[in-house]
């Protein structure tokens, strides 16, 4: 039912509307979602089926990059989740040829350089050091095949918790972690009481590491570890293997621009950040959906920049800025009724010359449909909360 309804609104518009560019593209080696799932790992498919049929972003081809048939400027993110099932050598191999290709590593770089913003996960965290924003390799890797695990498998978002500790650093109230549920409070080696957040529960678990062991010249127990990764390279550790009590590793890290780095980047290399659960529902998904989506909500924030839209045949110009939709040159008495993607009516409003604009602030994030009527024309555009 819901899906028939959204068919009909998309059949009844006589008017097509360029819709605000799309935020966030998750950034693919295979040519559509339906060949990802049919031929490529769960995974990737999982990451790039949440962010098209619920978060509201779009699927790109590495190949339309490569062939310059997409424009990189229409996006806010490039999301690249590399997560495979294969040895060290292969999957190096993989990503070598469709991401280190020179016309693709280009336009990304350029891309990134401008001021675009990327999420890179899993394997894709190397992406940091082929582009130049690190210098070290990933040093903490692993490409286990999986198995069967009773664990649970936290990210601790603390460093420096063992008993002598000279500092500790809590980043717990990141906005990388807002709305995490079934979190844990652990009391460490010095005493004291710490979050822990649940990404993966019990069943079987991959084991696909990538992240780094930041200034690996410093001992585990010297709190520069983590104070010179952040001052030198100009970053946020925000998460670490559940256990760590010292200042090993940084498995959440955001990397903020630097030099000729405009944008901003996330990367997640934990192997708790699993998508896909084989032996069934992972009872923590919805934390690793809430992670990804306060990362996107980060990097592609609405409001970053003003999109105005023009509807030649019925005049109507559409002000898309920050959280508030404004629409001038309307007829008197016309009404714009916001649905979800799924075809809900979520809202109806009439709009005039005294009441112009609509303020989204209280939808949840998310991609919705406005349809127009004044009555003539009616009209549908798409846009991203």
């Amino acid at each position: 039912m819901k899906k028939t309804l959204l068919l009909f609104l998309v059949c009844i518009v006589s008017i097509c509307l360029i819709a605000q560019p799309s935020k966030v593209a998750f950034v693919s080696t295979f040519a559509t979602l339906n060949d990802l799932q049919n031929n490529g790992d769960d995974d990737e498919f999982a990451a790039a089926n949440w962010l098209v049929n619920t978060y509201g972003g779009v699927f790109v081809p590495v190949s339309q990059i490569k062939d310059n048939t997409v424009d990189l400027s229409d996006y806010k993110v490039l999301w690249i989740h590399f997560d495979r099932q294969s040895d060290e050598t292969t999957i190096n191999n993989e990503f070598a040829a469709a991401f280190l290709d020179a016309d693709v590593k280009t336009a990304i770089s350029d891309f990134y350089k401008a001021g675009g913003n990327l999420l890179l996960s899993i394997y894709a965290t190397r992406y940091l050091v082929d582009l130049g924003r690190y210098d070290l390799a990933v040093e903490l890797k692993g490409f286990g095949n999986g198995g069967d695990n009773p664990d649970v498998w936290y990210v601790s978002p603390t460093w420096g918790t063992f008993v002598g500790a000279p500092e500790v650093f809590n980043r717990f109230t990141d906005p990388i972690y807002d709305d995490m549920t079934n979190v844990s409070y652990v009391t460490k080696d010095n005493g004291n009481i710490y979050p822990s957040v649940p990404l993966i529960g019990s069943g079987w678990k991959e084991d696909h590491n990538y992240f780094w062991n930041p200034q690996p010249d410093k001992a585990n127990n010297d709190k520069y570890k983590i104070i010179d990764f952040e001052n030198v390279w100009l970053t946020n550790s925000l998460g670490t293997w559940g256990h760590v009590q010292d200042y090993f590793g940084s498995g959440i890290t955001r990397w903020n621009a630097k030099n000729e780095f405009a944008g901003k980047a996330i990367t997640f290399g934990l192997a708790a950040y699993e998508w896909n659960q084989n032996s069934g529902t992972n009872i923590y998904q919805s934390n690793i959906e809430q992670l990804t989506q306060n990362a996107l909500d980060e990097l592609s924030p609405m409001g970053g920049t003003t999109a105005t839209f023009n509807l030649v045949e019925s005049g109507i110009k559409i002000i898309i800025e920050k959280e508030i939709i404004r629409f001038e040159n309307i007829a008197i008495n016309t009404t714009a009724n916001i649905y979800s993607i799924s075809g809900n009516l979520i809202q109806s409003i009439s709009l005039n010359e005294s009441n112009r604009q609509i303020n989204v602030n209280t939808l949840s994030k998310g991609l919705y449909l406005i349809a127009m009527n004044d009555g003539t024309v009616k009209t549908t555009f798409k846009f991203i909360r």
